[in-house]
């Protein structure tokens, strides 16, 4: 008898699998690939963009997914600063580790030198008239270092954040000192400042400190290369119309050549899910009346550049587009699930409520209002039906740094945020409204 339960309860959980097709296995190995050092950190150096393109081509094709063009690739470019080289910074003899000791502005210049430094700190910046006479003064070739420790003045912190577009008269550059844990964007890269802004944590920076070593290899592209990766599953009814999931693939990449950025949670994490979701949808049993279409898009950490040129481009009139979630850092979910658009679109929101109710999927489904935060926004200006969906949950936070790896990653309710979104999916029928 316990031999036939154990049966019973084996070929249970295979229709179950099969049914959901859903696979936390599968899930952690694309993980794993697009979040190790081979793939540069699936920025805009070394072509980190091109090797996870590639990949996930292969996965589509493995999986049985129709080209939307001639092949997956949806070709684009734009401006981006890469630091393919060396990126250094020294203090007192002392080399800083990058991305978690410094950090350097994503529009900074090539530049090498050892460099006098002038501080902006305390009563220089807490009196106006003080911070007003050093802005002025001629800082010929040194690095000024900017301390904002205790300063609260909203006005004062404005002034000074706006320097790092600015600059201060003839400064060599400009030091930031930080008192929490860095995060890198790329989004700046898009230009080229004519002078580096490099932030660096305090407890690597002496008292009185007098020079600093700082060298820093840029190649600095006009029209970068890059890709979305799209297709599709042809509907069983009405395979004109699409059901549309989408997943930036693009990470940091490299700040110089000894640090890439692996990008596990962002968005490593929405680009498994929508892998393993193309993987369902294209069983037969799980096909549906509607076709079913997957975007991986590059540029997001550019500003959301990809899906932006997708939705001017679009590889089917977007007025087809019956729904549309993305899926941006989905690998916690203890505090459960948030939807952008929530109050937006309330019935989608009231419905995917429902299903969770009813399974007890996850701890809840939180709304939110618009924002243009990620890769839904220039699809939902063009008018489509278009939601956000990340996880929430403490058991993991690291964001825009090196920690966010994939051995750290915990997964921890992706099946029932898998379930919940294909149930959410499979909702559709024709002519629903």
């Amino acid at each position: 008898m316990r031999f036939l339960i154990l049966i019973f309860l084996s070929l249970f959980l295979l229709t179950f699998n099969l049914i959901y097709g859903q696979d936390a296995g599968y899930a952690r190995k694309v993980i794993d690939t697009l979040a190790s050092p081979t793939m540069e950190g699936r920025g805009y150096a070394d072509r980190g963009d091109h090797k996870a393109a590639e990949y996930i081509a292969g996965q589509f094709r493995n999986t049985g997914l129709e080209p939307l063009y001639a092949g997956y690739f949806q070709e684009y470019s734009f401006p981006m600063n890469t630091f393919p080289g060396k990126v250094e910074v020294v203090v007192n003899n002392k080399k800083l580790v990058p991305a978690r000791e410094f950090l350097i502005n994503a529009s900074s210049p090539g530049i090498i030198g050892q460099f006098r430094v002038q501080s902006l700190a305390g009563k220089k910046i807490a009196d106006p008239e003080k911070l007003k006479r050093f802005i002025r003064k001629n800082h010929h070739g040194k690095m000024v270092m900017i301390d904002k420790k205790g300063i609260e003045d909203k006005k004062v912190l404005f002034v000074l954040d706006s320097l790092k577009n600015t600059n201060l008269r003839n400064a060599a550059g400009l030091i930031f000192v930080e008192d929490k844990k860095l995060t890198w964007s790329v989004m700046a890269g898009a230009s080229l400042k004519p002078f580096p802004v490099v932030e660096i944590k305090q407890e690597c920076l002496p008292r009185n400190l007098r020079k600093v070593k700082i060298v820093i290899e840029n190649e600095f592209v006009n029209n970068y290369r890059t890709q979305n990766v799209l297709g599709f599953v042809k509907g069983s009814v009405q395979p004109d119309t699409f059901l549309v999931f989408t997943a930036h693939y693009d990470h940091l990449g490299r700040m110089g050549n000894e640090v890439y950025f692996p990008g596990a949670n962002d968005n490593a994490s929405g680009t498994a899910m929508l892998l393993d979701l193309a993987r369902h949808y294209s069983m037969p049993e799980n096909k549906l009346y509607y076709s079913m279409a997957f975007f991986a898009l590059s540029g997001e950490e550019a500003g959301i550049l990809g899906s932006s040129y997708c939705a001017e481009h679009p590889p089917f009139p977007l007025n087809k587009i019956k729904f549309l979630v993305n899926l941006d850092m989905v690998g916690t979910g203890s505090g459960g699930v948030t939807m952008v658009n929530a109050t937006v679109f309330r019935d989608a929101y009231n419905r995917m409520v429902k299903i969770n109710a009813d399974n007890e999927y996850i701890r809840t489904v939180k709304e939110r209002g618009e924002s243009c935060n990620s890769d839904h926004c220039p699809f939902y200006k063009k008018g489509v039906p278009a939601v956000f969906i990340y996880s929430m949950g403490d058991e993991f936070s690291e964001y825009h740094n090196p920690d966010d790896a994939a051995e750290k990653l915990p997964l921890s309710e992706y099946k029932d945020i898998f379930r919940l979104l294909s149930d959410f999916m499979d909702g559709f029928k024709p002519n629903d409204h």
